[in-house]
């Protein structure tokens, strides 16, 4: 594998984990019955959706 595959492979993963982290924040404060739990967990998921932003864009 290039040098070029394995930066875009990287990239790659790393935007899916971002999204996997969002998802699993967004669930557990759909179940989390304490509302400042709940407010940093979605801060979290909206944090963990740019970063995957962020890191989509540096995709070729």
């Amino acid at each position: 594998m290039t040098c070029a595959r394995q930066e875009t492979a990287a990239w790659a993963c790393l935007v899916q984990w971002h999204l996997e982290e969002a998802g699993r924040a967004e669930l557990e404060a759909g179940e989390t019955g304490f509302p400042f739990r709940r407010k940093r967990l979605l801060s979290a998921a909206l944090y963990h959706r740019d970063c995957a932003e962020l890191a989509r864009e540096e995709l070729p």
